[in-house]
């Protein structure tokens, strides 16, 4: 009766830590559709609203995650929406996404591997890219070279880039 007790126990704990996992791969998830589908739709607002907003330097390429950006809210929404407007006049869109599996790095960490499609000037390119959960917001990085331009990176010349 004791191993029985044990071996429930056991399996309940490993039952409890997986669903917690999956509850904030679930999370993870929903903002990652809601940043893409935003992006794809138009409605640049509301992907910014799903982004973790960093200092960068452009010459370091430094990403300073844990600092406070220097924009007001509000500055930080223009600059954004400018490096969107800059995207499309370089003739960029986002045209589609798939969220692919999730990674681990220790059990508790994790990010989101996402296959996108994207246009330039007409011409077709599939990327690849994470998507991870920073302080509640979301962090994407990858190889898509118009990334920047709609990524949570604040502070830098983006006319000079």
């Amino acid at each position: 009766m004791y191993k029985l007790i044990q071996i429930v126990f056991l399996l309940s704990l490993i039952l409890i830590l997986t669903g917690c996992n999956s509850t904030e791969e679930r999370k993870a998830e929903g903002l990652i559709k809601d940043y893409y589908q935003s992006m794809i739709d138009g409605n640049y607002e509301k992907a910014f609203e799903q982004l973790h907003l960093f200092q960068y330097d452009v010459k370091t390429d430094d990403y300073k995650l844990n600092e406070d950006i220097t924009f007001s809210d509000e500055e930080a929404k223009e600059f954004y929406l400018k490096k969107v407007e800059i995207s499309q006049d370089k003739g960029y869109t986002l045209t589609n996404f798939e969220i692919g599996e999730v990674e681990y790095e220790d059990g508790h960490s994790f990010w989101h591997h996402i296959k996108l499609q994207t246009e330039h000037n007409g011409q077709e390119f599939e990327w690849n890219e994470t998507a991870s959960i920073y302080n509640g917001k979301l962090l994407i990085g990858g190889e898509d070279p118009f990334q920047i331009y709609r990524d949570g990176r604040m502070n830098f010349d983006i006319e000079g880039f």
